[in-house]
């Protein structure tokens, strides 16, 4: 992913106007229902789950010390078994709470994160055309990211919305 990414607080509104039903899915709270109230049926692939390295869209964002090992998680989520989003969860390695929580195999993160009274706390949304995270991708796509807080340890989520995706969104009648 490139370094250069200029992260907005708000999807550009000429781009919003051309893309309405992208526009609200990546504006949902959770990424998880929005998917799963379309018309195809959602599953997750899970990619890694271990000790991860900081990449460019996530530096800085989060406040965690250069030398603190990390632990991530790193998902296809998928329609019909295609995948139309790839996401990234990091938290500091030493951080019990939020590794018990991604160590969730093929469910969804966002119903542990939702699903539960949990005293989190989510920063607002940031937005950025990136390159395509999924390995030999040459195309640019959109991705989010926030940060969550669980009693002062941090979480950073990443989501990039796939070029599938939109075959979706024209075929389903909500988001």
């Amino acid at each position: 992913m490139t370094e250069s990414a200029q992260w907005h607080k708000h999807l550009p509104s000429a781009w919003v106007h051309e893309n309405p039903a992208l526009a609200a899915l990546m504006q949902a709270e959770s990424l998880t229902a929005a998917l799963k109230a379309l018309a195809a049926p959602f599953s997750v692939r899970l990619l890694h789950l271990g000790a991860v390295a900081w990449q460019p869209h996530e530096a800085g964002f989060i406040e965690l010390a250069a030398a603190t090992p990390l632990h991530g998680r790193e998902v296809l989520l998928c329609l019909d078994d295609v995948p139309v989003v790839w996401a990234r969860s990091v938290c500091a390695a030493a951080s019990p709470q939020w590794r018990d929580l991604l160590d969730c195999g093929t469910q969804p993160l966002g119903a542990r994160l939702f699903g539960h009274d949990l005293p989190l706390q989510r920063t607002a949304f940031e937005y950025a055309p990136i390159a395509n995270p999924q390995p030999g991708a040459a195309e640019t796509v959109w991705m989010r990211r926030s940060a969550f807080d669980w009693q002062g340890e941090k979480l950073y989520l990443g989501e990039a919305f796939l070029p599938a995706l939109a075959g979706f969104l024209t075929s389903s009648q909500s988001v």
